[in-house]
């Protein structure tokens, strides 16, 4: 059996603490955001439709018009992007997870937030949002797992901490000036 690193035997540190904490409000912050964004940004009852067929909506927005594929650009860009904080998140609060087992984790929130907003009749429910969402929690899963493979634990967890903070700004910048109505 391997011996604990030193980290896993020594007491942490106050800066190790206070790390910790703001990536654990960030990641909370970071779920509000998430709910608002794609929960509660729309007047309920005010828009309900279903697609079940893996790739049609996003083949339907590269052969629209060009005003189409802009506003598609940003569709799929944002759902993609939505989800790279969760998988990194994940990644690295649940140290000893599997990979799988955090993009299962990211599949089942992204089919959970599908189902409630057809059922609250706020958005789209799109078998492509939920691709579209697992690939950018791939991503943040990645990124986590290669800065762990690359880095000490204590230098992944201050860039996440350093990252997680300069993230505040952005969720507010994008929930006060393109009008989410936090």
């Amino acid at each position: 059996m391997p011996s604990p690193s030193p980290t896993e035997t020594q007491p942490p540190t106050t800066r190790a603490k206070v790390e910790s904490a703001v990536i654990w409000v960030a990641f909370a912050l970071y779920l509000v955001f998430l709910a608002k964004l794609l929960l509660f940004s729309r007047v309920p009852g005010s828009e309900r439709s279903l697609n079940l067929i893996p790739f049609a909506s996003i083949g339907n927005y590269l052969d629209g018009p060009a005003g189409v594929r802009r506003f598609a650009f940003a569709n799929l860009a944002g759902n993609v992007l939505a989800f790279v904080p969760l998988g990194a998140y994940l990644t690295f609060l649940r140290r000893r997870a599997r990979l799988w087992s955090n993009l299962l984790v990211v599949a089942a929130v992204s089919v959970a937030v599908e189902i409630l907003q057809w059922m609250l009749a706020v958005g789209a429910s799109d078998i492509d949002d939920v691709l579209l969402n697992c690939v950018g929690g791939l991503i943040g899963v990645l990124a986590v797992v290669g800065l762990r493979r690359a880095l000490r634990f204590e230098v992944v967890r201050t860039v996440i901490a350093v990252a997680s903070v300069l993230a505040v700004p952005v969720l507010g910048f994008l929930g006060f000036v393109v009008r989410l109505r936090l």
